[in-house]
């Protein structure tokens, strides 16, 4: 069953038992109600039929003869109670024309009772529905009854308009409930079609076919956003390996040349092979570098790893004591107690490749300096600086200066600091800095 059938069948379902519930519950209440009409419209008859003829109340009823003399005719069959007079053995010694209801048992064993008068309903010989009240007296019971025919017929009819109601209810809901499954669903039809032609032809490049401000409408929304990111990241990826495909054809051409001398030239002094052996010794490490900074860059773009409140001072000194064991160099620290909510792996690779581009690019004996203060970090070098023109683009995948293709590294590092960045809500600097050197760094928002 389709959604919309399904809506349209709860709808139905909810307004037809809505209504039945509610006609149950007003077809109780009224038939309560006029049976309680009855019954003191049976109780005043009775006092007033005992009253007729000096026929007196409870134990005082006066004479059979008065009673019986009291028993109202029926001559056009529209006096409303009918009197019935039965003595103790069940007998009826006298009753209103043309209306015979038989006796039952319980009225005679009613007379050795307490002589409370109780209401009872039964039906007459010729099938028609009355109300009695019986009252026992020392001559016999008087029994009162009222026909319930045009009690019956108001609550025929209620059932009748209850029934009705609720099919007209439920027919409505039915067609009301179809219009908004209809439109709900038209919705999701097309989104469903842009899904399934996103699965069949890969294409990333569609419109949400679905607008609106209720749920429908955000899925369509979230479905359009997920499209975007999605496109973004195959887009990431594309790149990616152009860009390292690109980068890993200097250190492969190199060492295919080098290979290739080495095969030519067997004989060549030793001072040659040295300076070839050096050659390949340095393209391999560069690759290396690369195929290491290109994995990186891919396994923390699909991290599962969870932000937590990270104290940014003892990431820092974690990361710097592991470079002044590998580079034996002073790197002097300056942090407050700034508290970040960071992914903390990704959070130390990109203090680390700050460090190590630090190091790498000022070849002096001065001391790295890092500071953080208020969820800033930056690294400080008194190496030769940014060239100007070089500065909007430092942290572009693969970017290098012209002064720096001769150096060691894969062009990696600094973008992915500024991947890191911006996955938390962060941003990037590189300045040069005042008498020399360079300033990079990136701020991420402090935790409240």
């Amino acid at each position: 069953m389709s959604l919309r059938w399904k809506l349209t069948l709860a709808l139905a379902v909810i307004a037809a038992l809505g209504t039945g519930l509610v006609g149950t519950l007003s077809y109780q209440s009224t038939q309560s109600r006029l049976m309680t009409e009855i019954d003191r419209s049976l109780v005043n008859a009775t006092d007033r039929f005992l009253d007729r003829r000096g026929g007196g109340r409870g134990d005082r009823p006066g004479s059979f003869e008065n009673l019986r003399l009291s028993i109202p005719e029926r001559p056009l069959g529209i006096e409303q109670f009918v009197v019935q007079l039965v003595d103790p053995s069940g007998e009826v010694l006298a009753a209103t024309d043309g209306v015979t209801i038989p006796v039952p048992s319980t009225v005679v064993g009613s007379m050795q009772g307490d002589g409370a008068p109780w209401i009872s309903t039964e039906r007459a010989d010729d099938g028609s529905t009355y109300r009695l009240r019986s009252f026992a007296t020392p001559i016999g019971v008087v029994r009162v009854g009222r026909d319930l025919a045009e009690t019956d017929n108001v609550l025929a009819d209620l059932r009748t308009r209850t029934v009705l109601l609720s099919t007209l209810v439920a027919a409505l809901a039915a067609v009301v409930g179809w219009l908004i499954a209809l439109r709900v669903t038209s919705r999701l039809r097309r989104l469903s079609i842009a899904v399934e032609d996103v699965a069949a032809t890969g294409r990333l490049n569609l419109d949400a076919p679905v607008t609106g401000r209720d749920e429908a409408g955000r899925l369509g929304r979230s479905f359009g956003e997920m499209l975007t990111a999605l496109a973004r990241s195959k887009e990431q990826q594309q790149r990616l390996v152009e860009d390292a495909g690109h980068e890993l054809r200097t250190p492969l051409t190199s060492l295919r040349t080098n290979l290739d001398v080495l095969r030519r030239h067997p004989t060549m002094d030793d001072a040659m092979r040295a300076q070839v052996l050096a050659d390949i010794d340095r393209d391999t490490t560069e690759l290396s570098t690369l195929v290491e900074e290109v994995v990186a860059v891919a396994a923390d773009r699909h991290t599962t790893e969870l932000p937590e409140p990270v104290l940014l001072s003892e990431s820092v000194e974690r990361v710097v004591a592991k470079a002044r064991r590998r580079v034996s160099r002073d790197i002097v620290v300056t942090a407050d107690d700034s508290i970040v909510m960071v992914r903390p792996a990704l959070l130390e690779r990109a203090i680390s490749n700050l460090i190590d581009n630090a190091t790498k690019f000022d070849p002096s004996n001065s001391p790295i300096e890092v500071v953080v203060n208020r969820g800033t970090i930056v690294v400080s070098d008194r190496g030769p600086g940014i060239p100007e023109a070089d500065l909007p683009n430092v942290f572009d995948r693969f970017h290098r200066s012209v002064t720096a293709r001769t150096m060691p590294g894969s062009g990696l590092g600094l973008s992915i600091v500024a991947e890191v960045a911006t996955s938390h809500g962060g941003t990037v600097v590189a300045r040069n800095r005042p008498g020399g050197g360079a300033e990079v760094g990136f701020s991420i928002p402090t935790k409240a």
